[in-house]
């Protein structure tokens, strides 16, 4: 692999990523189904799940945070160390807001 062909790598895993960010919703089927795709993709699961809640602004940061302290998490928690039962509590938290 040449150098130009590491770069368009590069900035085609950094465009998945913010569009993985960017395209976040609140509804439980949409958090639900992200996060359990993203726990088993190498590109997207060292996101930290604080910036993945927080990152277009949906979610307050504060409140995420108390939240995520709530259920033993904290705001470097990466989406990689997930399992489904967190995933159905994040996926809850997400849609009552």
């Amino acid at each position: 692999m040449n150098y130009k062909e590491i770069l368009i790598n590069v900035n085609n895993i950094k465009n998945l990523r913010n569009n993985f960010l960017e395209n976040f919703d609140i509804k439980y089927e949409s958090v639900f189904e992200s996060l359990t795709q993203a726990v088993n993709n190498n590109k997207l699961n060292s996101i930290r799940l604080h910036k993945y809640l927080t990152n277009n602004k949906k979610l307050g940061k504060v409140n995420t945070a108390r939240y995520l302290k709530s259920i033993g998490l904290n705001e470097t928690f990466k989406i990689s160390e997930l399992n489904d039962d967190l995933i159905i509590k994040i996926a809850k938290y997400c849609s009552e807001k």
